[in-house]
């Protein structure tokens, strides 16, 4: 079973800056020393977070995080190039959590050769029998969220992963009420706002933060960690931050996190509906 921290570091936005990476790895060591799991991406900020990351891992290799990495599996080949290019730049012998983005909603793509068989399924169960991939999530959007559903029952995938905050609940329904019921380990992305899905974040800003103030809390940071809280399937939050004093405000809301009372759940649950 997968057991992340309630907190997860987000490493997005590491690498933006060139003159600030001194810092960022001092930043990438104050996260490790917190004994939190990180996520992050080949792909992110043209492969300079991957560097920092390196950096500040070889300098303490005792202390290096479970990371959960985003891999594509366009193709059986990608997804095996990725994933060896990912121990290969981090210093890994295996990967903790892969989550599988895939663009292909089809009857080709990854969701459906998880429960039909095929080559990319095949590719994965090779990488995990090789411990290149321990574990892997499949990451999910509204429109096939449920062949997700399918596939996360396969012998190869452990749970799922998608946006979700308090205005965005990237999977149906009827997909949500079974995660929750079947207990599904599930992984949320996006855990403050952002991204071109979450304009009804900004339009109603004041709404939501007259929510979390009515909640008695004292910023998104602790209303987005409580929220996570609420629901035993989300097994961690995963909020990104290149400032020290933000990430320090994470660990010290991730350590008294408590759920969020049910009538502020109630206008988020209608919110989500909504959506």
């Amino acid at each position: 079973m997968i057991k992340p921290t309630l907190y997860t570091f987000g490493t997005m936005s590491l690498g933006a800056d060139v003159a600030r990476m001194d810092d960022e790895v001092q930043l990438v060591r104050r996260a490790m020393d917190a004994g939190i799991w990180f996520h992050g991406s080949p792909t992110y900020n043209r492969g300079l977070s991957f560097m920092i990351l390196r950096m500040a891992f070889d300098q303490d290799r005792a202390n290096v995080p479970p990371m959960i990495v985003k891999i594509r599996d366009g193709s059986a080949d990608l997804m095996r190039f990725e994933a060896e290019d990912t121990c290969r730049r981090l210093g890994f012998d295996g990967i903790e959590v892969a989550q599988l983005v895939s663009m292909d909603h089809s009857s080709d793509g990854l969701a459906y050769q998880l429960v039909n068989g095929g080559p990319i399924a095949d590719e994965l169960a090779s990488l995990r029998n090789r411990g290149i991939i321990r574990n892997a999530v499949v990451f999910v959007n509204r429109d096939h969220s449920r062949a997700g559903l399918e596939a996360q029952a396969s012998e190869l995938v452990d749970g799922l992963t998608f946006y979700w905050n308090a205005c965005q609940r990237e999977c149906s329904d009827d997909v949500w009420a079974a995660i929750q019921e079947q207990d599904v380990l599930s992984l949320a992305l996006r855990t403050l706002t952002g991204g071109p899905l979450n304009e009804k974040w900004k339009e109603s800003q004041e709404n939501v933060r007259g929510i979390w103030e009515s909640a008695g809390c004292a910023d998104e940071v602790e209303f987005a960690l409580r929220l996570g809280a609420s629901f035993p399937a989300i097994r961690t939050s995963i909020g990104g931050t290149r400032d020290l004093g933000h990430l320090e405000r994470y660990l010290t809301v991730a350590e008294t996190a408590t759920p969020l009372p049910q009538d502020v759940l109630d206008e988020i649950g209608a919110m989500w509906r909504d959506s």
